[in-house]
Formats: C-alpha cells, sequence, structure tokens
C-alpha cells in the first residue's frame, strides 16, 4: 500500500514533465527520491567495490566515517549558508558536488582520493538535504501538523528511493559488473543536475535570507537539544554503520554477497512501511528519552552478536528485522523533536547545529566498528 500511495502522489509527473509547474515540495521530493535512487545504489556495492580496490575493513570504515561525518558535521554551516545565500543556491551547490563526487569515485587510483570522494559525497548531501528539509519547513508554515506531515514525506521519499535501489544493484553484482553500476549514478546524477539547474532557482521566494547571528546558538542549543541527542546517539550511529556490519555479516561470515542488496533492500522496505505510522504517533519528550534511548541502544547491540554467534542466513535476516525497527523508531524520534524545537526563524541552522552533534558522536562509534562489532 505504501508504494501504491507513493506513486499515486507522484503520478502527475509521468504525463506532465514540465518542473515550472510542479509545487515546489514536490519537486524538492522528487530530486530527493531520483538522487538517493542513484547514492543507496553505489552504497549497495561500496563495501565490495572498495574491497576490490585493495582496502582493509578499518579503511573502508573510515571512508564511511568520513562521508558519515561531512555529511552531518558540515550541516551547520549548510544551515548558515541556507539562510544567508538562499536555500535554492546552496542545494544546486549540493548536486554540483554530488556530480563531481561520482567522477572522483570512479577514477580514483589511491585511498588518499577515494577519501575525496567520499568527502565530496558527504558535503554534496549535506548541503542538499539539510537545506531541502529547511525549505519544507519554510513550505509548511508554522503549523506543527503540516511540518510533520512535510518532514514524514521528506523520510518516506528517503526510504522509498533507498528501498528501491539494491534492487538495481543485484545483477551488477551478479555479473560482477560493479564499476558499471556507479557509472549509471553519476550519469543519472550529471542528468539531474542539468535537469533542474533552472527550477531551482525559482525556489528564492520561500525563505527571507536570515544573516548568521552567534545568538543563535544560544536559541537552538540547549541543554535540551543536547540531552536529546545524546539519548539517542548510540542507535542513530549504528544505524548509521549499516553498510559496514551488514556487508560484513552476509560476504566475510556467509560468503553471500548477493544477499547484501536483498538485505538493503528489505531494511527499505519496513522502513517505508513503518515511516508513517511512527511519524503520526512517536511523540516523546526529553524525559522518556532517558530510558527510552538505554533500552534502543541495548536493542541494537545485543542481537548483533547473537546473529555473529549463530552465523545463519537466518540469524542475519533476524537481525536485519530488529535493526529496522529500532533504526526507523529513532530517526522519526530526532526528526519530530527537531521539529518540536524550531523556532520558525532558523530552520536551517538548526538541521545543521543536529547533525553536527549527530556527526562527531557517529565519527567515533563508526571507527569502533572493525574493532567491537567485526569480530
Amino acid at each position: 500500500m505504501q508504494a501504491v500511495e507513493f506513486f499515486q502522489q507522484f503520478a502527475p509527473f509521468l504525463v506532465n514533465i514540465d518542473l515550472m509547474v510542479m509545487s515546489l515540495q514536490t519537486l524538492l521530493l522528487w530530486r530527493r527520491f531520483i538522487s538517493t535512487l542513484a547514492y543507496f545504489s553505489m552504497q549497495s556495492v561500496f563495501y565490495l567495490y572498495l574491497q576490490q580496490k585493495g582496502l582493509s575493513n578499518a579503511q573502508i570504515a573510515f571512508s564511511l566515517s568520513a562521508l558519515f561525518f561531512c555529511s552531518q558535521a558540515l550541516a551547520i554551516f549548510a544551515g548558515i549558508l541556507g539562510d544567508r545565500y538562499g536555500l535554492a543556491k546552496i542545494m544546486l551547490l549540493g548536486c554540483l558536488l554530488d556530480v563531481i563526487a561520482y567522477f572522483v569515485f570512479l577514477s580514483a587510483e589511491s585511498y588518499y582520493l577515494i577519501i575525496l570522494a567520499t568527502m565530496c559525497f558527504g558535503v554534496g548531501s549535506c548541503l542538499f538535504s539539510t537545506n531541502a528539509r529547511a525549505c519544507l519547513l519554510a513550505l509548511a508554515g508554522d503549523e506543527y501538523a503540516a511540518k510533520t506531515r512535510l518532514q514524514g514525506k521528506f523520510l518516506r521519499v528517503t526510504s522509498f528511493s533507498s528501498m528501491t535501489a539494491p534492487l538495481l544493484a543485484i545483477p551488477f553484482i551478479h555479473f560482477e559488473q560493479i564499476e558499471s553500476l556507479i557509472w549509471c549514478c553519476f550519469l543519472l546524477e550529471f542528468t539531474l543536475f542539468a535537469f533542474m539547474a533552472r527550477p531551482f532557482y525559482q525556489m528564492e521566494s520561500v525563505n527571507k535570507l536570515v544573516k548568521f547571528r552567534w545568538g543563535q546558538i544560544r536559541e537552538i542549543i540547549s541543554g535540551e537539544f543536547i540531552r536529546v541527542h545524546l539519548w539517542l546517539f548510540i542507535p542513530l550511529s549504528v544505524a548509521m554503520s549499516f553498510f559496514v556490519i551488514f556487508p560484513y555479516l552476509f560476504d566475510t561470515k556467509l560468503h553471500a554477497p548477493e544477499q547484501i542488496p536483498v538485505a538493503l533492500f528489505i531494511n527499505g522496505l519496513m522502513t517505508v512501511a513503518l515511516q508513517a505510522p511512527f511519524s503520526k504517533h512517536i511523540n516523546l519528550n526529553v524525559s522518556q528519552l532517558k530510558w527510552i534511548g538505554p533500552l534502543l541502544a541495548i536493542g541494537m547491540i545485543v542481537p548483533w552478536f547473537i546473529a555473529l554467534h549463530y552465523a545463519s542466513l537466518f540469524s542475519a535476516y533476524a537481525y536485519l528485522v530488529v535493526f529496522t525497527v529500532i533504526e526507523v523508531y529513532a530517526l522519526t524520534a530526532m526528526a519530530n523533536l527537531l521539529v518540536k524545537f524550531d523556532n520558525g526563524t532558523n530552520r536551517g541552522f538548526i538541521f545543521g547545529s543536529s547533525r553536527l552533534l549527530q556527526s562527531v558522536l557517529t565519527f567515533g562509534v563508526l571507527n569502533m566498528m572493525p574493532y567491537l562489532f567485526l569480530v
């Protein structure tokens, strides 16, 4: 039903492809869908591609941590730039960096160029997604229900495309044409950038340009804001490690690399199914997170070692189900809490501040993965 509702929502595009008559929110959601489709197709083979390049597990984990760090830590600057110079211009710059990232990633012959490419991926994703979510808040106005509804749509579009993407990777893995898949992603991203450049400049009227003030930090980063991130950082950080732990489980432990995109597809399918009810019903506060946060962390960590001990396809997929439910719950809880913290002025800055805090914590957790999880 989620898939049917998704295509019903976007059906007009199949008939009329004139971007100038589309609503701004639909335009943003479409761009998010297509770009995420390419990104997660590439991520489905990221571990295998870097293994072919001769990188170790620790180097692959560091590459991913660099990607996620750039996509989160720099979001605070993405928010500042979007508020100051216009959301659309900064989003378009992010799209350009995505194109550059694919080109460098494909041409890289050294570990350092791969790190550069992953950093470009992170910065590009950061500039677009941070300001796209801020733009959706601006389009929603001041009503809390409208804000959460658009944020829910953004998350569902992301989840649906990330669910669909692994299916595209399966034949490329089977026929050992991983590099060809990344070339397809590059061409798709390049075409998308050229196609979206002009319409993006029509978005300038949706946000009032705001020059950064240091006082914004005091307005946004309160003690409560920090505590929310501390209680949720373990489940959110482990969730970001999907592209390390599951490829390790299926490829290294079970010698079944073709199961990696299948697992990612199931993860995306469950996310799409759970996102709507979770977005509607999760309404937590900081006091509740004091006991819910640790339970989510335990629920992600303990089953992992059980799955490793009883290494089989059954244990791997059983853990995948547990992992996905907790992942969606934690991500949705954080998204809804950020809407509560929004003061109506610093929309780009609040998402950037949140992702900065998450990035620092996630960077540490990801780099400990090879030593604590991949055993």
